[in-house]
């Protein structure tokens, strides 16, 4: 997969999201967070530090995505965004629902 990519580790999923996260490539989000989301782990950390983007349908897939790990108790967790990444977080409130950490407390609490 072009712009996500994933690796288990223990009881964590380390997705690594890269590019534009948008209407393009949106099966392949739903894809690969499908294939995430049914191995239960207990925490999904998003690295986005080489995300680029997001538009509406990447933060709609993004939200179904917390919906169901909510409902499974999986922990998700976005760290390193970008200034605009976290800019449209905030001002969609999304940094409300979220769990977003920089880098440094991602690795303090998770170990990486």
């Amino acid at each position: 997969m072009e712009n996500i990519s994933y690796q288990e580790k223990g009881d964590r999923i380390l997705v690594t999201a890269r590019g534009e996260w948008n209407l393009a490539n949106i099966k392949e989000m739903e894809q690969a967070f499908s294939e995430i989301l049914m191995k239960k782990p207990a925490i999904i950390a998003i690295n986005c530090r080489d995300l680029a983007g997001v538009d509406s349908t990447a933060i709609a897939t993004l939200v179904k995505t917390l919906r169901k790990s909510k409902e499974t108790n999986i922990k998700l967790i976005f760290y390193d965004l970008s200034p605009s990444i976290q800019h449209t977080f905030e001002l969609m409130t999304l940094n409300k629902f979220f769990t977003i950490m920089t880098r440094d407390r991602f690795e303090e609490e998770f170990g990486g």
